[in-house]
Parts: C-alpha cells; sequence; structure tokens
C-alpha cells in the first residue's frame, strides 16, 4: 500500500508539471518527441508482440525464479515459485512502454542495444523490432524467464540478432560490454535499488557513444530509485533528460551547450496545452 500512495502522489506532482509538445522550444527535443510520444501509428510487430504477452497472461506456468535484485549488492539472491501471467502482467514492460521503446530503436537506428533486465523480454521484443538489424544483448538474472525470453523472441522471429544471458549483473554485464564494446541504446529495467542502478551506469559509461540514449524504468518506484535518477541527471556527461514516468531518457551529445531537464507527456494526457504555449522553452531544473 505505502508503495502505491508513493507513486501516486509521485504521478501528481510529475502531471502537475509536465509540458507537451506544444511547449518544446528545442528542436532536436521537438523532433524526438514527435518521433517518439506523438506518433501515432500502428505496426504489425505491437500486434504480434501483445499477442504474445495475451498467450502468457492466460498461461497455467508457474517459473521457479532466482531474483537477484531483491536486496543489497552481494546480498544471496533469494527464490520463489511466480505464475508467468504475472510476470507478464506486472514485471515486464506495458504496451504504451513497449511501443515508445519500438519508436525510440525506430527514431535512433541503433547498431547495438544492451537491456538490463525485463521480466520475460518485451520490452527486448519491442527494442528488436524497432531496430531489427541491431545486435541485442538482455541479461536477466532468472534462468527461468530467460528460458521464456529466448522462446518468446524465436516465436516472433527476433532471434537471429538477440542473445539473452542469465544471471547476476554483476557477473553477466561486464562480458555483455566486452562483446558489444559500444552500446546505442541501452534500458535499465532491472534491480530497482539507488547503489546498484548508480553502479551498472558507472559501469556502461565507457562503452556509451555521444549519440547513445539510455533507457530507465521505474525511477518513481521508490525514494531510492527517484534518487538516483536525480544524481544521474547531475552526472557530468549528461546533457539532456525527457523524463516521461513511465520511462525516462537520457542523452550524452556534446551539442548541447547547457544541461537540460524536460517533463514531457503525450499532447494526449493535456489537450488543453494545444492552445497554450509560454513563448519559452520548459526545462525543469533540479
Amino acid at each position: 500500500m505505502y508503495n502505491f500512495l508513493y507513486r501516486l502522489r509521485q504521478f501528481i506532482a510529475f502531471y502537475s508539471t509536465a509540458d507537451t509538445v506544444y511547449q518544446v522550444h528545442s528542436p532536436f527535443v521537438f523532433k524526438w518527441v514527435n518521433a517518439v510520444l506523438e506518433d501515432r501509428r500502428w505496426y504489425y510487430a505491437f500486434t504480434d508482440i501483445e499477442a504474445v504477452r495475451q498467450k502468457m497472461l492466460g498461461s497455467a506456468a508457474v517459473l521457479d525464479v532466482v531474483d537477484y535484485g531483491g536486496g543489497p549488492e552481494g546480498h544471496a539472491p533469494s527464490s520463489r515459485k511466480a505464475p508467468l501471467r504475472r510476470l507478464a502482467r506486472v514485471v515486464s514492460s506495458g504496451p504504451r512502454q513497449g511501443r515508445w521503446l519500438f519508436r525510440l530503436a525506430q527514431w535512433l537506428k541503433p547498431d547495438r542495444i544492451l537491456e538490463l533486465g525485463g521480466g520475460v523480454g518485451i520490452g527486448t521484443m519491442y527494442l528488436a523490432a524497432g531496430a531489427p538489424r541491431a545486435s541485442v544483448v538482455a541479461l536477466e538474472g532468472s534462468e527461468a524467464c530467460a528460458h521464456v525470453w529466448r522462446a518468446n523472441l524465436s516465436l516472433l522471429g527476433l532471434a537471429a540478432n538477440s542473445a539473452v544471458r542469465a544471471g547476476p549483473f554483476s557477473q553477466t554485464l561486464a562480458p555483455a560490454l566486452a562483446q558489444l564494446r559500444s552500446v546505442d541504446l541501452v534500458f535499465f529495467d532491472g534491480h530497482h535499488r539507488q547503489e546498484a542502478t548508480l553502479s551498472y551506469f558507472e559501469k556502461c559509461l565507457p562503452h556509451l557513444r555521444g549519440q547513445t540514449v539510455a533507457v530507465f524504468d521505474d525511477i518513481y518506484w521508490s525514494p531510492q530509485m527517484l534518487a538516483a535518477w536525480q544524481q544521474i541527471r547531475r552526472h557530468p556527461r549528461v546533457t539532456l533528460t525527457i523524463d516521461c514516468y513511465d520511462l525516462a531518457f537520457v542523452f550524452f551529445g556534446s551539442e548541447f551547450k547547457s544541461k537540460q531537464h524536460f517533463r514531457l507527456v503525450p499532447s494526449a494526457w493535456k489537450p488543453w496545452k494545444r492552445w497554450y504555449s509560454s513563448g519559452t522553452p520548459l526545462i525543469n531544473t533540479p
């Protein structure tokens, strides 16, 4: 109950200060918002991926899940039995998040994608479908989840360029980064703890380029995650952030002369904003 009330309060605070494409005056951000948040086109991939989700939601399977993210770094993992339908409904990326990830990948055209966490791989399916030529490496703590993840990618014909590795991130992240060498898009979607999130971010930084986009899920999950997000925004290499509540996007381009932070929602969330423009860029500073 506490977690629900905390996230509700955070959403109300976020929503009250968020703007839409109609208040954006940065040419780069304007293009990004139109490509990712405002694109209304429906792709066959969306139907196919959501059909896989529905199949999992109707499944009676129960997985033996090993959880490395429930405790502090170095803590012994916990084991539990988890219904597949719950993993598909609660742990994996939702349909809206998936469509944003797909359009981000389509807009960015990355060569190499890295994902940390993600339940049973719905976010990976959207990313791989949005950038079918990209090499995708996904890391998942539980082998049982990774097995379902691989099967889903194969079912959609997305397995050829994708690899799913099971085990704690402390053991799988370094080899994945060594294989990829550089990363164009990285999605942080696992181990929702401040210390762990910042540690994985720092480990990825040497492999991120100026054009790389880092995506963070659940930044409003807890006070710890919000604190981690605030530290990431202040990092010297970060030049632009876009907080969309469901997902947060981090950019590293040197073309931005000063650090900028935006809170943005699709225009449909605030339709009255279409007829209002402040005349200046809405930049949310810390």
